[in-house]
């Protein structure tokens, strides 16, 4: 069966390139790109630091945002953009202007670097596009300069790097187009989506003490191009429509209690009906009124059990970011050293897969075929039997894994690091919920605990890596939390839970998984921009985790009574 797959896959993507050969030669703007990367490299090889390696990505996205509140029309936004980011790299790949700094222009924020926008139609767009290349060009070229004289600097008077390895690594060439999408294929009818997304909003009408009630879609089609010095030519698509339905509820300490629920596709008529929305609207609201009567917790340790998409935003915070190739480069490093050595039980493992475009009957976000420097993407196998194996690797080097894995990702203006795609954590010993439920129970008796603890739903986290002298730690946002008393009382539902905690030590108390995985669909921010991932887990027991009590705003909830509804 595995074979037959991968041969129909391999058939699918050889007839996809050959149909596109035609389209291909009919792509002016990819004609534009290869001349004027091939001009610019040329002329800036009379300059006294010329560049050994450069690169233009170009994104044309489309993005439509319809959201209602309370069954009211709140917004529609609709936007066409088409952005150009070159790469320069000055110096040579043992020592270039990326040693010090990943990214290739002067950052505004954490995560916004400069980029140029391009014309999409009009007149002389031609001309117009490669003026604005010429021009981000020279300007990222300046700044490459700099940053290599000053890489060059540094490297003479630093203590010596403990990884010894180059700045940029070889990698394939890349032939790789699909044609444009039809034009029914790069919209949605607005018209439609305003009447559900108010249908679905007003549903949560039927509780007036909440703050927000919303229902939204966004629906992206992104076309990118990225072409290359070396002869990569990558072409490909990517759509995708996502409703949030959003609720905020604020209890009468002032601590405010949000819920939030999901629905992805690829295309939005695969998107559940509006029936099934509601649905989700109703379940939020009776869990809302649960949590505002739900006690406060307090601070606690002691043996927890992590439902699937708890376990997969745990998965993706405290060691997703640590197998990021390039975070081993400098800061906590915590895995570094420990390739070869068990990380977690035998049983369990854990991999990293852009190519699947679905997992037990979902669909994943970090779903694509080749990443943001024209590598093909692959499974990437980090942990087996629970030996850790390998990192998630862009183009960016390290001791021990020289080549990219095609995990170089990037938004926006940024330029591409490793980053996480489909995060897969499987057992090939699964437990059932009562089996993992008893376990809790039982180590929580020998902890002397009155109660063990169930996440149920988490929204979001951070993590600290151990970068800039950060401290190496993370932190996840739970929503639901259940204590399971060891004395049969039925499970109680709290609120205020931090859990927090410290890489090595948390992994440590992993003990088992279930048998039902589950997906947390999202984007990651980090300093190349948000990516879209998902993460896909079974349900955990840990024998001991860490909370902390949230902090609460100061905000009473409001006086008067919310308008009547009609």
């Amino acid at each position: 069966m595995r074979k037959t797959k991968f041969f129909f896959i391999c058939c699918f993507l050889l007839l996809a390139s050959a149909s596109g050969v035609f389209a291909q030669q009919d792509d002016k703007l990819l004609q534009v790109l290869k001349d004027e990367l091939n001009k610019e490299m040329q002329e800036l090889q009379k300059t006294e630091n010329p560049p050994y390696h450069m690169n233009f990505r170009v994104m044309d996205e489309k993005v439509v945002n319809i959201s209602a509140n309370f069954g009211v029309l709140q917004g529609v936004r609709e936007q066409h953009t088409r952005t150009l980011v070159p790469q320069v790299r000055v110096g040579s790949m043992e020592l270039d202007n990326f040693k010090y700094n990943p990214m290739g222009s002067p950052t505004t924020t954490r995560t916004s670097s400069s980029m140029a926008y391009l014309p999409i139609e009009g007149d002389n767009w031609e001309d117009a596009i490669r003026q604005a290349i010429w021009a981000e060009t020279e300007s990222r070229y300046e700044f490459a300069v700099e940053s290599y004289q000053q890489a060059k600097t540094k490297s003479t008077v630093s203590v010596a790097d403990e990884d010894k390895a180059p700045c940029f690594s070889e990698a394939p060439v890349e032939k790789y187009y699909e044609a444009p999408l039809p034009a029914d294929k790069q919209t949605i009818d607005k018209e439609v989506w305003e009447k559900r997304m108010k249908e679905v909003s007003a549903a949560f009408k039927e509780f007036p003490q909440l703050q927000m009630g919303t229902a939204g879609i966004t629906f992206k089609v992104l076309r990118t191009y990225f072409v290359n010095t070396e002869g990569t030519e990558v072409v490909q698509n990517r759509t995708y429509a996502r409703v949030m339905l959003s609720a905020t509820l604020k209890a009468d300490d002032g601590m405010e209690l949000p819920l939030n629920m999901d629905f992805f596709a690829y295309d939005p008529n695969d998107l559940p009906d509006n029936a099934t929305m509601i649905a989700g609207v109703k379940d939020m609201i009776e869990r809302l009124k649960a949590l505002e009567k739900a006690p406060v917790a307090d601070p606690y340790t002691g043996p927890a059990i992590l439902s699937g998409p708890a376990s997969g935003v745990f998965f993706h915070e405290i060691f997703g970011h640590r197998i990021e190739g390039h975070r081993l480069k400098g800061g906590g490093e915590t895995f570094k050293k420990m390739v070869g050595e068990e990380v977690l039980p035998k049983e369990f493992q854990v991999y990293c897969d852009p190519t699947m475009r679905d997992y037990h009957g979902v669909k994943l976000n970090g779903f694509y075929l080749y990443d943001d420097q024209g590598v093909k993407a692959r499974r990437v196998d980090v942990v087996k039997d629970g030996v850790l194996r390998e990192f998630l690797m862009s183009r960016v080097p390290l001791d021990g894994f020289p080549q990219s894995n095609g995990h170089g990702r990037t938004s926006g203006g940024g330029d591409p690091v490793s980053r996480q795609s489909n995060l897969v954590v499987e057992t090939t010993a699964p437990y059932t919920e009562a089996d993992l439920r008893q376990m809790l129970l039982e180590e929580a008796k020998k902890q002397g605990k009155e109660y063990g603890y169930y996440f149920r739903t988490v929204t979001s986290g951070f993590t600290l890596t151990g970068e800039g002298g950060s401290l190496n730690s993370f932190n996840v946002t739970p929503l639901e939390v259940y204590r399971v008393f060891v004395d049969g009382r039925p499970d109680e539902l709290v609120r205020g839970v931090d859990l927090i905690g410290t890489p090595l030590s948390m992994f440590s108390n992993i003990k088992a998984g279930g048998d039902t995985p589950s997906t947390f669909t999202g984007e990651c921010g980090a300093e190349s921009g948000w990516v879209p991932v998902t993460a896909s887990s079974p349900m955990i027991f840990c024998t001991k985790i860490e909370t902390q009590r949230r902090e609460k705003s100061k905000d009473l909830p409001p006086i008067l009574p919310a308008p009547d509804a009609k």
